[in-house]
């Protein structure tokens, strides 16, 4: 369940970072953070291996 909304995150993530606005300097800052947000997410979510080391 975890892989499938960290998944979901990278393609919003990804949508949202190619949406540009035209003439609004500010409505294009706002979905770029919101993307970042997503992709933040996304790896923050991913699952990882564990080492076998440690």
């Amino acid at each position: 369940m975890r892989a499938l909304v960290s998944f979901i995150l990278l393609i919003i993530g990804s949508l949202l970072i190619g949406i540009t606005i035209d003439d609004s300097l500010i409505g294009n800052s706002v979905i770029k953070a919101i993307a970042a947000l997503c992709m933040i997410g996304f790896f923050k979510m991913v699952p990882r291996k564990k080492d076998s080391l440690s």
